[in-house]
């Protein structure tokens, strides 16, 4: 992952949540050779302090989305600085995934973006999952393996690929149940074929329906034992 002009400690606020990732991690002082830098180079992260003088951010934003780029599909953290974390959002809606605040506490700031990094508690899941994909005037469906699933999010073994910020509607199974969970999600990532071996998805829950959360959340804390729970049909 590429580390750019993190402030004030901010590099080391977020190394402990890199290194479970076991992320190789690249810092860079800030400069405009940034650009080239994520274009030629395929980066699975991106957390770049904002604002910086030397960095025009939507040029930055650009640069990692063009089609060509080698970092597309990576995910693209802004460490906002104290009084600067309603301008990083702005940015969010033109391609950046996540905006924290280094005046945030450690954990909040780790929640915010443990699902990029892929490090929340998670289970070994294989089931199939529904996916819709909104497409213009109608819904397009594709179908995936789940590998593995948290309380935030869910990793999906398929074919089709999608760029970060796609939303879905999705319906799994859990082990054992008839039930499925239902919900809405957005893709976060795509697989990391060197790390991961397969081709997929990383996603994460925007909406789990009814008791879906509670029952995603139990399956995690079992370690991925299917387990009766009161008033979960089976």
């Amino acid at each position: 992952m590429l580390l750019v002009g993190a402030p004030n400690g901010g590099a080391e606020r977020v190394a402990p949540l890199l290194q479970r990732a076991e992320f190789d991690v690249h810092a860079v002082r800030p400069s405009e050779i940034i650009l080239d830098l994520v274009m030629g180079t395929p980066f699975e992260l991106l957390v770049v302090g904002y604002p910086l003088p030397e960095i025009d951010f939507i040029e930055l934003i650009r640069a990692v989305r063009l089609r060509e780029s080698a970092s597309l599909h990576a995910g693209l953290v802004l460490l906002a600085r104290p009084g600067f974390l309603e301008a990083a959002q702005a940015l969010l809606p033109v391609g950046a995934n996540r905006a924290v605040s280094l005046g945030w506490p450690d954990s909040r700031m780790w929640r915010a973006i443990d699902d990029l990094v892929d490090v929340a508690p998670r289970a070994r899941l294989q089931s199939m999952l529904v996916a819709d994909v909104e497409a213009p005037g109608n819904y397009d469906r594709f179908l995936y393996e789940t590998v593995n699933v948290s309380r935030s999010g869910v990793l999906l073994q398929g074919e089709q690929l999608f760029a970060p910020g796609t939303p879905f509607e999705f319906a799994f199974r859990l082990p054992s149940e008839t039930q499925p969970v239902e919900g809405r999600a957005e893709v976060v990532r795509r697989a990391n074929g060197g790390r991961e071996r397969m081709r997929g998805l990383g996603a994460r829950f925007l909406a789990l329906h009814d008791d879906g959360g509670t029952r995603v959340q139990r399956y995690v804390e079992d370690g991925g034992q299917a387990t009766v729970h009161p008033g979960v049909r089976r």
